[in-house]
């Protein structure tokens, strides 16, 4: 008889490395489950089709499907300001986007890799910034730099684009600028539950979400151990140190608060069909 394993996705980029290299230290108690990388949209896509019981993805994929979903309480990945990782990339400063758009096709290239980073920028471009919405154009990680247009950046590329800013080029830090409006942090994703688990893999997603709690509060005090395993992760232990105090992984009444603004924002543009609650596992 095959033993049930619980499928858990793990987002491929360094926000949440921490996290999930405790998880899987040996000191800990052990229970059947497998890791499946990748970027956030890819482990979307395999949650809805139910390949993955499990994953930190999404809040706009919660947001959007949230009657397929649950989500495990008090766990999330957030910054409260500046978050290094979710970047508009621009040829010129912020204020002077939309004169440059006008003679240059009004296009922004945008990732695929993140609904939630695309979502916020659409938001605080119309909402916070009083600018025309462009022409959004989806292109792949990576591009951004060799092709001239302002151009959103997620995760590990965009953090080395934090760390050696390239010359001519003007950055906003999304989770800068949402703090700065709203005076609250962004939630970039949630760990979010498929729906109707079998009972058997019920009672490992309990053992995961306390396993995951007491993580959360690991981390700081094991930053530096973590940092001497990231040695080959290709960013100096400076440029990590600095990132990993800077993430968090609550889900708090703050956070709450700015995932239902978060959502209120993204219905009025039409990117929501409407605000849902949170269904939180018990």
């Amino acid at each position: 008889m095959t033993m049930p394993t619980l499928n858990i996705g793990k987002i491929d980029y360094l926000n949440v490395w921490p996290m999930f290299q405790l998880l899987e230290h040996p000191e800990d108690g052990h229970f059947d489950h497998t890791l499946v990388p990748g970027h956030p949209s890819f482990l979307n896509e395999l949650l809805a089709r139910g390949e993955i019981d499990v994953s930190p993805s999404s809040a706009f994929e919660y947001l959007l499907h949230a009657e397929q979903y649950q989500i495990l309480p008090g766990l999330s990945i957030s910054s409260d300001g500046p978050v290094q990782s979710v970047l508009l990339v621009s040829p010129v400063p912020r204020e002077d986007l939309p004169s440059f758009l006008a003679h240059h096709h009004n296009r922004v290239n945008v990732t695929g890799a993140s609904a939630t980073s695309v979502a916020l920028l659409k938001v605080l471009w119309s909402l916070a910034w009083g600018f025309d919405q462009p022409q959004w154009q989806v292109v792949e990680p990576g591009e951004g730099l060799g092709l001239g247009l302002p151009f959103l950046e997620i995760g590990d590329r965009a953090l080395r684009i934090h760390a050696d800013r390239p010359r001519g080029w003007h950055i906003t830090d999304l989770g800068e600028a949402w703090k700065q409006w709203t005076g609250l942090p962004f939630v970039f994703a949630l760990w979010i539950v498929r729906k109707n688990l079998f009972p058997e893999r019920q009672a490992m997603l309990t053992t995961l979400a306390a396993r995951l709690l007491d993580i959360k509060k690991q981390v700081p005090d094991h930053l530096e151990h973590l940092l001497d395993q990231a040695r080959n992760k290709g960013f100096s232990r400076e440029v990590l140190r600095r990132y990993w105090q800077i993430m968090s992984y609550e889900l708090g009444e703050q956070e709450q608060a700015s995932l239902a603004l978060y959502a209120h924002l993204c219905t009025r543009l039409g990117l929501l069909p409407g605000c849902p609650a949170l269904n939180k596992c018990t």
